[in-house]
């Protein structure tokens, strides 16, 4: 579709004024279908700016989750992956395992969501999503691993996380066994595994990692305040760190550095107590 042509061609410049002319040139439309695609974007909520002698463009601080621009970031070897973004879901991984049940080949997937109904965490615990506040969301792995193996899986992800979000706070975050990230004492994400196993070989073949992080501030009920905490970063784009914990996940699973990880992993762990959830 036009739209979907446009609004790569906007993400893969991002920043960048493109004019309506060359658009339409190179998609080999009319001026004014560009002008009708745009304006389509700008209707569902994409941020695409114009300029009146230089064209259209996505600024830099665009906060707006999408497909292309999720892509955009990340590096070549990973633009091949299912790429799958919603408004709003129940929980990225109800809608992962509702894929799966669908089409058991659609890994590896990354599920975005701009926010969550029913945020789930371990335990059954739920997981505060407010719309456009924070990174929802969900990877599908194939991987065959045994049931003793699945700890790891969440450790590996607590890890590229904690290596994401301290490359824009510039500080030190803690980690809770097994899957919470604290700041400044108070829960700042959440880790949730869940995994898809063989009952006849008892090895689990696919793996869903779902994560949730709270980006910018919100109000919370008054129970949580002494709780829930929030990283404030407002000067990157949510895709360009979702993207960047989906790159640092493959890099950590494709090195398998087990002991390495778990050195990294449990040099942050910090008391249950002070943790307080």
């Amino acid at each position: 579709m036009l739209k979907d042509d446009i609004l790569r061609e906007l993400e893969q410049n991002r920043g960048k004024a493109i004019s309506g002319q060359d658009m339409a040139d190179k998609f080999k439309v009319s001026r004014n279908a560009v002008w009708k695609a745009v304006n389509s974007l700008k209707n569902a909520g994409y941020n695409i700016e114009s300029h009146k002698t230089l064209g259209y463009y996505i600024p830099n601080d665009s906060d707006v989750i999408s497909e292309e621009g999720i892509r955009n970031f990340l590096p070549e070897e990973l633009k091949y992956i299912n790429i799958i973004t919603y408004d709003s879901l129940d929980s990225t991984n109800n809608e992962a395992k509702r894929l799966l049940a669908n089409d058991e080949n659609v890994a590896p997937c990354l599920i975005i969501s701009d926010g969550q109904t029913r945020g789930r965490g371990r335990g059954g615990k739920s997981f505060l999503s407010e719309k456009g506040k924070g990174i929802y969301m969900s990877l599908i792995f194939s991987r065959e691993l045994s049931q003793d193996e699945s700890d790891i899986i969440t450790i590996y992800a607590a890890v590229a996380v904690k290596r994401v979000i301290e490359r824009y706070i510039r500080d030190e975050v803690g980690l809770k066994w097994v899957n919470d990230i604290f700041y400044k004492n108070k829960k700042v994400a959440g880790i949730l595994t869940e995994a898809i196993s063989d009952l006849e070989s008892k090895m689990i073949s696919t793996v869903i990692i779902g994560i949730g992080i709270n980006i910018k501030e919100f109000d919370v009920p008054d129970e949580y305040k002494d709780v829930i905490g929030f990283l404030n970063i407002s000067d990157v784009p949510r895709i360009k760190i979702s993207s960047e914990i989906v790159e640092e996940l493959y890099k950590i699973f494709n090195e398998n550095k087990v002991e390495m990880i778990k050195k990294e992993y449990f040099s942050r762990l910090i008391d249950s107590e002070k943790s307080r959830v």
